[in-house]
């Protein structure tokens, strides 16, 4: 039995790890620096989710300079490196202060680009990023910790079934014969001793007197 608490007492801790890992994973991501995109070049930061989620920036240019922002999923940028741009952006603008709130509609990686225009100034941007949603690896983790306490829970769960089902099956303790005073046979009671048997009577003392 103490193996079985062992277990279980494991278990617990997987399944509390598995759970605060979970919540580490839907806290959101804040992405705050200060970017400097050279001209006719690109400032690009991805993340993936597990799930819906939401993402909302504002991103200002510290010159008042204009520059371009897009948001893609994995497809889309493809598009935009090979520059075919088949695929559209799940959000463009342009401007010198751009502020958004996209919704990211399932499982993935998305990609934040901001381009700078060849004929301009280096741009310098503030970038304030929020992303909610569960975060790809973290939450894995936490699904893979969180499952393994249970299976864990379970394994146990039907161990202590099976030993205490084998408790109830077991002959319970047989007594010894020798050592058990109520299966010893009762003895007969000793006979009562036979009673003496007569004295022989005795002569008449001679007295010296003789009969004629």
């Amino acid at each position: 039995m103490k193996r079985i608490y062992f277990l279980v007492a494991v278990a617990v801790l997987q399944i509390i790890a598995g759970s605060l890992l979970l919540v580490g994973a839907a806290q959101p991501v804040r992405i705050s620096p200060n970017v400097v995109v050279l001209s006719g070049e690109y400032y690009h930061v991805d993340f993936a989710i597990l799930g819906t989620g939401q993402m909302s920036g504002n991103l200002s240019e510290l010159q008042s300079q204009s520059f371009d922002v897009f948001v893609f999923d994995d497809p889309g940028y493809a598009s935009f490196r090979d520059g075919s741009n088949s695929l559209p952006p799940l959000f463009e603008k342009s401007g010198t202060n751009i502020a958004f709130d996209l919704g990211l509609a399932g499982s993935g990686n998305y990609h934040v680009v901001i381009v700078g225009s060849p004929t301009r100034q280096p741009l310098q941007v503030h970038v304030d990023l929020t992303i909610v949603g569960l975060k790809t690896g973290d939450a894995l983790l936490a699904l893979v910790v969180l499952v393994g306490g249970m299976a864990l829970m379970a394994a146990s769960l039907m161990l202590s079934v099976w030993a205490w089902r084998r408790g109830l099956s077991a002959p319970g303790p047989t007594s010894d014969p020798a050592s058990d005073p109520a299966s010893d046979p009762v003895a007969d009671p000793a006979p009562d001793p036979a009673p003496d048997p007569p004295a022989a009577p005795q002569d008449p003392p001679d007295d010296n007197t003789r009969i004629y």
